[in-house]
């Protein structure tokens, strides 16, 4: 479903993280979803050990109909961060800054990681964004 890539970051799982299962909605807080299919996605470590156990109805699903990556995000090409979008309206940078944060999407390592792969992808002849991880950073 994510070719190896965790739903929320997009980094490499499987590989450089062990697989593991995310519930977005936390199993301790909402028990009857700790098996709906909907709740349930493929997750780097990282990423679930920052969110454990917080959850916020403003945090955005990655699977939402309403989630597209360049309506509440910019990308840094120098920082290598991630950053809510000022094209978006308020409710949606709130969104952007609570996902942000509960996933731990700025930590200093993923931004060194994404600048790495940004680098590798730009100096390829004809790169084809699904080998990469970070692609939302990429587009």
């Amino acid at each position: 479903m994510t070719q190896q890539h965790c739903a929320f970051c997009d980094g490499p799982i499987g590989s450089e993280s062990r697989e593991t299962v995310e519930h977005f909605r936390p199993k301790s807080q909402f028990p009857e979803l700790a098996y709906a299919w909907d709740n349930l996605f493929p997750c780097c470590d990282l990423c679930q050990n920052n969110k454990l156990e917080k959850f916020d109805e403003a945090l955005l699903k990655p699977d939402g109909q309403d989630y597209i990556f360049q309506q509440y995000f910019i990308v840094n090409y120098h920082t290598g961060e991630i950053e809510p979008s000022p094209q978006a309206d308020q409710a949606e940078q709130q969104r952007a800054k609570i996902t942000l944060e509960i996933y731990g999407l700025n930590l200093a390592n993923r931004k060194t990681m994404r600048l790495r792969e940004w680098r590798f992808y730009t100096n390829e002849a004809n790169p084809i964004i699904d080998d990469y991880h970070y692609r939302y950073f990429l587009e």
